[in-house]
């Protein structure tokens, strides 16, 4: 019993399906003969059966690298021109079809009250994850002028397959023009 394929080792264990791939539990509970009580003499003279063990344990955890994204460029989103009645809302989604995260918005709007003063931004959402706290009444749209002090966000990254959602509030008839600036991997 010297083999070091045979006992109560990882390998033993996926083979006879005592364990669920990547971790679990073992068959040291059988004591140190484990795999050989249950497989039989078989296991321990047979080359192929070796061979066999190797193969399928190779398979059954395959090699994975973790890469990061090392190429990224900068990238713009308009938001609008739309435009609405006093008291409607409207949610503007963009897909961008690629890692996307928003560094920078810039919004200014159109209407009787002068610029910022007409509409204001409610939600924002990108894909499942809320970036802005969704109020009834929201930040003005001046909030996120180009003079705007606080207009550099960090939102999360919106992968390939998700959206963002930016919902805008017309307080009064207007148009609404935005920007969103960030980091494009690709």
């Amino acid at each position: 019993m010297s083999n070091p394929l045979i006992g109560a080792g990882t390998e033993w264990d996926d083979l006879v399906g005592e364990q669920v791939r990547g971790g679990g539990a073992d068959l040291s509970v059988l004591g140190a003969e484990g795999a050989y009580q249950l497989l039989g003499e078989m296991v321990q003279r047979s080359p192929q059966m070796a061979q066999f063990v190797q193969a399928r344990i190779a398979n059954a955890r395959p090699m994975v690298r973790r890469s990061t994204v090392d190429k990224a460029r900068d990238w713009d989103f308009p938001l609008g021109p739309v435009s609405g009645t006093a008291g409607t809302t409207t949610t503007i989604t963009i897909q961008p079809q690629t890692l996307f995260r928003v560094e920078k918005i810039m919004a200014t709007d159109v209407g009787p009250q002068g610029a910022g003063f007409n509409t204001s931004i409610t939600q924002v959402i990108i894909g499942n994850k809320l970036q802005r706290p969704a109020t009834s009444n929201g930040a003005l749209t001046l909030f996120f002028a180009n003079n705007a002090l606080g207009n550099g966000v960090k939102w999360d990254t919106c992968q390939p397959a998700l959206s963002i959602a930016f919902t805008v509030s017309f307080i009064t008839t207007s148009t609404f023009f935005g920007q969103l600036w960030g980091k494009a991997a690709y």
